[in-house]
């Protein structure tokens, strides 16, 4: 049965650090921290799409990946990169309330005029967010949804009348410089749910306490039977590839497992160059065998299914690096396969 799932979303500039934890675990030194609390060379503005209550009442802020050991960031930061995750059903329609409060200061006008770009689903022209071809929506005073200036908000109508349709997008800004905006931070994830998919176990508590630092842990929930988990890589400027909007290992997403895990990895790329992901000692279904390299087109997503820690699908108990690649740039996250408790990562 069809059903309209209601997002609010809102696009805000805000300063951000993408090594939070100050600390590279590959190389075992700390990173040279600014005056401003931020770390060098990672930290600037970004552009970040946040979830609100209806009406934009207040942030209704949710973790990108429950199952994260480094989330939420020592700062607080608002917001995550990539940003809110819309979840709908094959059948469903998505309507999507944007609003566009985008202000910064010593960039070009059009740079500040945004809009929704959405992969994977339908939708009218009118709503379709792509500059500059985008026809004025009478519903909505003829605005037009492919140029949303700062101030402004604009109504998206999006469906995904077929099965074709389940999986995880991107959606981004398609706007007069959304190329550029996407690459500062302006995209989220779409995901949308085949029929009968299971939902992911969430953790019975925060993964992480107040006193956990980027490599101990007192006390990780036992690990999921099921669990779903979102890497996008993107390439962010001043900084370079980044995952989820982290750099360095021990900053980026370090995912909790277990044995027979059963993982639905959506991974998205957001450069504008092709990218391979690999997960150490893992592989998983793709056509009619087993693969342990995925490549990503520019814009493109796939879903891996993997069943951790088992005959099938590899793994173990330990730390498990997860990598993309694209051109000469590298970044790692990691899977960590525990059986909850006190646990303490590797550094060099």
């Amino acid at each position: 049965m069809a059903r309209i799932k209601e997002y609010w979303l809102q696009l805000e500039n805000h300063p951000w650090d993408a090594a939070p934890w100050g600390a590279n675990r590959l190389t075992g030194r700390p990173l040279a921290q600014r005056p401003d609390g931020l770390y060098r060379p990672t930290s600037r503005e970004v552009l970040v799409i946040r979830r609100y209550a209806p009406d934009w009442a207040a942030p209704d802020e949710r973790p990108l990946n429950p199952w994260d050991l480094t989330e939420p960031d020592p700062a607080g930061t608002p917001g995550t990169i990539p940003g809110a995750t819309l979840v709908a059903k094959v059948a469903d329609e998505i309507v999507v309330h944007f609003r566009n409060m985008d202000m910064r200061q010593g960039v070009a006008d059009l740079s500040r005029v945004h809009s929704l770009h959405p992969h994977g689903v339908q939708s009218a022209a009118a709503h379709n967010g792509a500059f500059p071809l985008a026809a004025p929506d009478p519903a909505q005073g003829n605005r037009r949804g492919d140029r949303v200036a700062p101030g402004e908000s604009f109504t998206y109508r999006w469906s995904c009348p077929h099965r074709a349709a389940a999986g995880a997008w991107l959606y981004h800004d398609g706007g007069p410089d959304g190329f550029a905006n996407t690459a500062a931070g302006a995209f989220g994830v779409l995901i949308i749910q085949a029929p009968g998919e299971q939902e992911p176990d969430a953790p019975p508590r925060p993964v992480r306490q107040s006193a956990d630092t980027f490599a101990r842990f007192a006390a990780v929930p036992p690990p999921p039977r099921r669990a779903e988990h979102i890497l996008a890589f993107h390439e962010l400027p001043g900084v370079g590839l980044c995952l989820n909007g982290r750099a360095g290992l021990g900053n980026t997403p370090a995912l909790v497992v277990g044995h027979e895990t059963r993982l639905t990895v959506r991974c998205l790329n957001a450069t504008a160059a092709p990218l391979t992901v690999t997960i150490a000692g893992h592989r998983w279904e793709r056509g009619h065998g087993y693969t342990d390299v995925e490549l990503l087109p520019p814009g493109g997503a796939a879903t891996l299914s993997i069943l951790a820690g088992s005959a099938e699908g590899g793994g173990g108990p330990g730390e498990w690096l997860v990598t993309g690649r694209a051109g000469n740039l590298t970044v790692s996250g990691s899977l960590v396969a525990t059986a909850g408790g006190p646990l303490e990562l590797m550094t060099a």
